[in-house]
């Protein structure tokens, strides 16, 4: 494996438990923060916000490198969808690192909801775009991780209106339901960096 790779491979795997570890400090340092009520966002505002919004660019950044290692490792002769589906890694990229730059009191909210919708929507196409691109690919390297891809898109997809429910009509539950969503695209960066990892 080259140095590049390698580097790449450890950002995505290193994103989700770095995210998490900030999130859980963020957490413990606000008395009034709710897990199962309070969107992950609302620790960007607010005492320590700090913690909250560096965590944003640091794991859009993080994902942003994995794209790249994913850009270089996929099949060379990439499908549209393949190509499509790594762009959509960097917008999802992207749009986390700027939810960092736009928290929730910035502008009435709205450029945060943007990004952060852009953000939700591209990596669950980014994973369904993956899993087409690999499907018909034969090789031993990429056919269990096609699969995943596409669980974890299916899955990703439900949870997002599991969270759009909650949200509409049972906000005490809108921060687990949240989490419940956010763990599944999150999952899949770092599995993905573990699988650059393993490659041959």
């Amino acid at each position: 494996m080259s140095g590049r790779r390698k580097f790449f491979a450890l950002c995505g795997i290193s994103a989700p438990i770095i995210f998490i570890i900030l999130v859980a400090l963020a957490s413990l340092l606000r008395n009034d923060y709710s897990q199962t009520q309070n969107f992950v966002s609302d620790l960007g505002v607010g005492p320590y916000s700090y913690i909250q919004n560096l965590n944003f660019i640091i794991f859009g950044t993080l994902s942003l490198f994995l794209a790249f290692g994913l850009k270089d490792a996929l099949p060379a002769d990439k499908s549209k969808s393949l190509k499509a589906g790594v762009f959509f890694v960097f917008l999802f990229s992207l749009g986390v690192v700027l939810a960092g730059f736009f928290p929730e009191n910035y502008l009435n909210q709205v450029p945060h909801n943007l990004v952060s919708a852009t953000a939700f929507l591209t990596i669950i196409l980014a994973q369904f775009l993956i899993w087409n691109g690999l499907k018909k690919d034969r090789s031993s390297n990429w056919d269990n991780y096609a699969k995943y891809c596409l669980i974890s898109g299916l899955l990703s997809f439900i949870f997002l209106i599991i969270l759009r429910i909650s949200i509409n009509y049972y906000p005490d539950y809108q921060g687990a339901a949240q989490r419940l969503f956010l763990a599944v695209p999150w999952i899949w960066i770092g599995i993905s960096g573990w699988k650059l990892y393993k490659l041959d």
